[in-house]
């Protein structure tokens, strides 16, 4: 009896090392990511001399530092630049004025900045504050450019804005 429940024990332990260490997103050497797909980087940020690479739902994402900032680009498989993200950390000096002053004239002004990202598509630019209170769940907001609010949600751990999020 104790052999059996051992092995499965062993087994069940097995199944959680490998369930824990699986990951959609995987780090990738850039000599296997396509030539096209370093090329549409260089492109769009001539700058950039080293980044480092992962697959990401389907994407190629490049990951740098540009001015200060880490930099997240999404290209897709046919070489096409799809989304940049921008990582402001708190700062909320960054964000356009119309966005800073929703986010401080609004419902959550006294709600502590978690993080804040930027993100530039194909269709649009947003905003994403992500923010926190004592005794509340966390919450994403999500604002256009002109300060407009596009989307107030719980915020997930799992979720990632991605080029095909919707609002």
């Amino acid at each position: 009896m104790k052999t059996k429940f051992y092995g499965l024990f062993l087994a069940v332990m097995s199944a959680m090392i490998w369930t824990g260490c699986s990951d959609d997103d995987d780090d990738i050497r850039v000599s296997d990511v396509p030539t096209s797909v370093v090329n549409a980087l260089q492109v769009k940020f001539p700058n950039v001399s080293r980044a480092e690479w992962e697959n990401k739902q389907g994407y190629y994402v490049a990951d740098f530092w540009q001015e200060g900032l880490e930099t997240h680009v999404w290209i897709d498989q046919k070489a096409e630049w799809k989304m940049t993200e921008l990582d402001f950390g708190t700062n909320l000096g960054l964000l356009p004025d119309a966005v800073e002053r929703a986010f401080l004239n609004g419902q959550y002004a006294n709600w502590r900045v978690d993080d804040i990202d930027k993100f530039e598509r194909t269709d649009r630019t947003f905003y994403l504050i992500e923010i926190e209170t004592k005794g509340q769940q966390d919450r994403d907001l999500f604002f256009a450019e002109d300060g407009s609010i596009l989307k107030d949600e719980v915020d997930r751990d799992n979720n990632e804005v991605t080029p095909t999020t919707t609002f």
